[in-house]
């Protein structure tokens, strides 16, 4: 299933790249080989509505396009990454499995922009990962989204892009 996201207006600086859940898909695994050493499988759309996945970061941003990735899993997934990036399988609480999780979204929405930038000029300004509740996200199914599985741990990845308002746009600078 493709989830294009292109609006086809004319201002090629302001126009919403196509990204599709393969991209998504593709960019995780890359970075989760890459930094964490872990394999994942790609699952398919995500479910309808949320599913209970209590570990879960939004980053939001702005620029020639504004939106909201977000990346939800279960505590495991968050002692996976933690175990496999500090070597340390012995961690007091769940404040080390929250930071490795948030330092993997925040790596992996990173690498989205940059996947961005291939088709949009413009600066953009990323906000730290948060914790996000659904109740939170835009209200609309997401642009892009994604369900897969890391050492059998569910992890859903959803994406919503829009073009900024014309007085948004009208301060982000344009580079030619």
């Amino acid at each position: 299933m493709t989830n294009a996201l292109s609006n086809g207006g004319p201002s090629a600086s302001h126009s919403i790249p196509a990204i599709k859940s393969q991209d998504l898909f593709d960019i995780f695994q890359a970075v989760l080989e890459k930094w964490a050493f872990l394999p994942c499988d790609f699952m398919g759309d995500t479910v309808e509505g949320p599913a209970n996945l209590p570990l879960e970061r939004m980053v939001g941003f702005s620029g020639p396009l504004e939106g909201c990735l977000v990346v939800r899993s279960s505590a495991g997934f968050g002692k996976h990454l933690w175990e496999n990036v500090s070597g340390d399988d012995e961690s007091e609480g769940d404040t080390p499995h929250g930071d490795a999780f948030s330092e993997f979204v925040n790596l992996y929405f990173g690498h989205l922009l940059a996947l961005f930038r291939q088709s949009v000029e413009g600066t953009f300004d990323p906000f730290l990962p948060q914790s996000s509740i659904p109740s939170l996200w835009p209200d609309r199914r997401p642009d892009a989204a994604l369900a897969l599985l890391v050492e059998n741990i569910p992890v859903e990845v959803r994406l919503w892009i829009d073009r900024p308002s014309a007085s948004t746009a009208a301060r982000v600078p344009d580079h030619e």
